[in-house]
């Protein structure tokens, strides 16, 4: 990606100049675009020539931007669903998404942002695995970000006071050991 400098015009069609973030050219699908980032986060493509708005990108362009991500051995894409909300743990946004499902042996998904047609995750069987460890790590096995469960917590004063009391009982032993040694 390329930021226009602060000195550089930006192109007439640009509307509404005061909300703007960021404006920055970039590739997508081998094709130059206008990326222009709101205030408030949002994110459109535009052809650079015309300002014709590109976003919500097609399936078709995103089932192209996952293949060229894939770095995997040679496999076909079975699928492509626009999601609009959370999918479970899996992927929790940018909204809405385009959901790249593989047909390889660890089911592997990509997540194509519909609005910027950036690779948002990658999940595969492995990556599945793994989270639902950390969510039995952490102790949180609904969302798999809380840290500050009361699970957790619980389990972390138990296992403070069950250390504790070990040293008390081997100090208390202590000076038996010495007593029957003499």
């Amino acid at each position: 990606p390329q930021a226009l400098s602060a000195d550089a015009p930006l192109p007439a069609w640009v509307a509404n100049k005061c909300n703007l973030a960021a404006v920055t050219m970039r590739s997508l699908d081998g094709e130059a675009v206008t990326e222009i980032q709101l205030i408030d986060g949002s994110v459109s493509l535009h052809d650079p020539a015309t300002g014709r708005k590109l976003s919500p990108i097609s399936a078709e362009t995103a089932k192209s931007v996952a293949l060229r991500a894939w770095t995997g051995p040679r496999t076909t894409i079975e699928s492509a669903r626009l999601v609009d909300e959370p999918v479970g743990t899996e992927f929790r946004g940018p909204f809405p998404a385009w959901q790249v499902t593989y047909g390889d042996e660890a089911s592997t998904r990509i997540y194509v942002d519909a609005s910027s047609g950036t690779v948002g995750a990658a999940r595969s069987d492995t990556w599945r695995l793994f989270d639902f460890i950390w969510g039995l790590h952490i102790m949180d096995w609904t969302q798999r970000d809380r840290i500050n469960s009361w699970w957790l917590l619980l389990f972390g004063i138990g296992g403070t006071v069950m250390a504790l009391s070990g040293f008390v009982l081997l100090a208390n032993r202590m000076p038996r050991l010495r007593v029957r040694k003499r």
